[in-house]
C-alpha cells in the first residue's frame, strides 16, 4: 500500500501554514505632551512686542561707559585712533568700541538704536536661561526660572541703559546651552566665549578651562586648531591697547587706577567677605536662602550633570577673587554669573519636588518648596519696590538726557558751544564748557562732536571758571522711590563743587531745558 502523498503546497501556502499569530506589541506609555512650536513662536512674538512697548514707554539712553564706546567708535570711523586719555576713562572693551564704529553711520540716533538692540538682547538672555534650565531640569522648572528671572530688575536696568554686560551674560549662557546639547561641542562654544572675552576678561578663564576640558577626548590636531579661539580675545585686547596707547596692559593699569580713585580696590579678604552680599542680586534674602536650598536640591537631582553649572558658578567666583587680588574693583557686576545661577536655583527650590523620587526625599523637597514660597510671599513688597525704582530710574534717565539734549540745541547755546563761529571776522571763543560731573562729558561729545579739550567737569576744577559756558543740571543725585533726584540732598563732597549747582557771578543765562540750564560769559 502506497502512502498517501499530500498535494504539493505553494510557497505562499507554506508560509501561511507556518506563520503563528503574534501578540500585538503594547502601546508605549503616554509621555508628557509635546511642546507645540507654534506656542514658542507666539511667545517670542509677544516678547518682541513687549520689547517694542518698553522701548517706546521708557525713553532711556546708554550709560557712561557705552557713550564713550560710541565716542571712540566715531573717532575710528573718522580714521582716528580712540583717545583714552580722558577724565575717569572707562575700561575700553574691543567689541564695544567696534560696535560704536559699526553704528557710527546712524549718527545722532545711535544711542536709542543701541537701547532697542539691548532690549532684544534681554529677550535673548531670557530665552538662553530658559533653554539652559530646561535642558537640565525640564520645562516646569524652566518656566518657574523664567518667572524668577523676570524679577531681576538689576538685569533689566542693564538693558535699559544699553550696557555691554548684558551681551556678555547672553553669550556665556548661550555657550552653556550649546555644551548641554552636545557635550564637548568644541569650536561653537569657544567662538562665543571668544566674543564674550572681547567684552569682559572673565571669559578668558572660561575659554581656557573649557579647552582643557576638551583635551582628554579631542585629537591633538583638533586642540591645536582650537587654541587660536582661546588666545584670540586676550591677544586682541593687548594688541588694541598697544596700538592705541603704546602700553599693552593699559586696560589693566587704568582700571586699577580708577578703582583706587573710587575706593573700590578693597582687597582679597574684603572680596571674600562680600561674596554673599554680591551673590544676592536685587533681592538678596530670596536669592541666598531659597537659592541655597534649591542648589542643594539641584545637586541631588542632577548629580554628575551638575558639573557644568557648578563649573560656571565656581569660575565666576574665582575670577571675582582674581580681580580683587589684582587690585581691581570689588563690585557686584563681577559676581553676576554666580548670582544668576542662584536665581535659577530659586526655581529649583519652588518646583524641584515634582522631579524627586522616593517618599522621604519628596517630603523634604516639598518642605523646601513651602519654605521658599512663603519667603517669596513675604518679600513680595520688595519686588514691587524694585520695579517701582526701576521705573523711577528710567524716568530720571529720560528727563536728564532729554533736558541735556534740549539745552545743547537751544538757539543761544549752539553758537556759544562751538568756538568755530566767526563774529566780525574774529574767531568767537567761549571755553571752557563746564559741566557738573564727568558723566555728562561723553554725552555732550557724542551729541555735538566737541573735542575733549573744551569740556571740563567741575569736580576736576581747582577754582571756579571766570569765563566760558556753565551747564548746570539740578538733579544729579537719584532718590530711589521718588522718581526724581536732587543735588542738595546728601551730595558727595568729593564729587561736588559749589559752582556745580548754582550760576557764578557775571554769567548770563542763555538757555533752559527741563532740569538743565546754561549760563555763559564770553569775551
Amino acid at each position: 500500500m502506497h502512502p498517501v502523498i499530500p498535494p504539493r503546497m505553494s510557497v505562499t501556502d507554506r508560509l501561511t501554514t507556518r506563520a503563528r499569530p503574534v501578540a500585538p506589541e503594547p502601546a508605549p506609555p503616554a509621555g508628557p505632551p509635546r511642546w507645540d512650536h507654534r506656542l514658542t513662536y507666539a511667545l517670542l512674538g509677544l516678547g518682541a512686542l513687549a520689547v517694542v512697548a518698553v522701548f517706546v514707554v521708557f525713553q532711556t539712553y546708554p550709560n557712561y561707559d557705552t557713550y564713550y564706546s560710541l565716542v571712540w567708535g566715531k573717532e575710528l570711523a573718522g580714521w582716528q585712533l580712540p583717545d583714552y586719555d580722558v577724565l575717569r576713562t572707562p575700561t575700553p572693551h574691543p567689541l564695544s568700541t567696534f560696535t560704536g564704529w559699526a553704528m557710527a553711520p546712524f549718527g545722532a540716533a545711535t544711542d536709542r538704536i543701541l537701547v532697542l538692540a539691548s532690549l532684544f538682547g534681554l529677550l535673548g538672555f531670557y530665552v538662553a536661561t530658559f533653554v539652559f534650565t530646561e535642558r537640565l531640569l525640564g520645562r516646569t522648572i524652566a518656566l518657574i526660572a523664567l518667572a524668577v528671572m523676570l524679577t531681576r530688575t538689576d538685569i533689566q536696568l542693564l538693558a535699559l541703559r544699553a550696557t555691554f554686560d548684558l551681551p556678555f551674560y547672553l553669550m556665556v549662557f548661550a555657550a552653556a546651552v550649546l555644551e548641554l546639547r552636545r557635550p564637548r561641542c568644541g569650536w561653537p562654544v569657544l567662538a562665543l566665549l571668544c566674543l564674550a572675552g572681547l567684552l569682559r576678561p572673565e571669559a578668558w578663564l572660561l575659554a581656557g578651562v573649557y579647552w582643557l576640558w576638551l583635551a582628554p577626548a579631542a585629537p591633538r590636531r583638533e586642540l591645536i586648531r582650537l587654541a587660536p579661539l582661546v588666545a584670540a580675545a586676550p591677544l586682541i585686547w593687548l594688541a588694541g591697547d598697544l596700538i592705541v596707547t603704546g602700553d599693552p596692559l593699559y586696560s589693566l593699569t587704568s582700571t586699577r587706577a580708577i578703582a583706587g580713585e573710587f575706593g573700590r580696590d578693597r582687597g582679597l579678604w574684603d572680596a571674600i567677605a562680600r561674596i554673599p552680599e554680591y551673590s544676592g542680586g536685587n533681592e538678596s534674602i530670596v536669592t541666598l536662602v531659597a537659592g541655597g536650598l534649591g542648589l542643594l536640591l539641584a545637586l541631588h537631582l542632577l548629580r554628575r550633570r551638575a558639573a557644568l553649572p557648578l563649573a560656571l558658578g565656581g569660575l565666576g567666583v574665582a575670577t571675582f577673587l582674581i580681580f580683587a587680588a589684582a587690585g581691581l574693583s570689588v563690585i557686584p557686576r563681577y559676581m553676576t554669573i554666580p548670582s544668576l545661577l542662584l536665581s535659577l536655583c530659586v526655581a529649583v527650590a519652588l518646583g524641584g519636588w515634582t522631579l524627586v523620587e522616593g517618599r522621604s526625599a519628596r517630603r523634604v523637597a516639598i518642605a523646601i518648596a513651602v519654605v521658599s514660597l512663603a519667603l517669596v510671599g513675604w518679600r513680595a513688597p520688595w519686588y514691587y519696590r524694585d520695579f517701582s525704582e526701576l521705573a523711577d530710574q528710567a524716568s530720571f534717565v529720560e528727563a536728564q538726557h532729554e533736558g541735556l539734549k534740549g539745552i545743547l540745541d537751544a538757539p543761544r547755546v549752539v553758537p556759544a558751544l562751538h568756538p568755530a563761529d566767526f563774529v566780525g571776522g574774529h574767531k568767537q571763543s567761549c571755553a571752557p564748557i563746564t559741566v557738573p560731573t564727568h558723566s555728562a562729558i561723553p554725552v555732550i561729545r557724542y551729541e555735538t562732536g566737541l573735542p575733549k579739550e573744551v569740556l571740563e567737569a567741575s569736580i576736576a576744577q581747582r577754582r571756579p571758571p571766570d569765563r566760558g559756558v556753565l551747564l548746570i543740571g539740578r538733579t544729579f543725585n537719584f532718590e530711589p522711590g521718588t522718581g526724581r533726584a536732587n543735588t542738595s540732598k546728601n551730595p558727595r563732597a568729593s564729587a561736588r563743587k559749589p559752582w556745580s549747582n548754582e550760576p557764578l557771578p557775571g554769567f548770563e543765562r542763555i538757555g533752559r531745558s527741563g532740569r538743565w540750564s546754561a549760563y555763559a560769559r564770553c569775551p
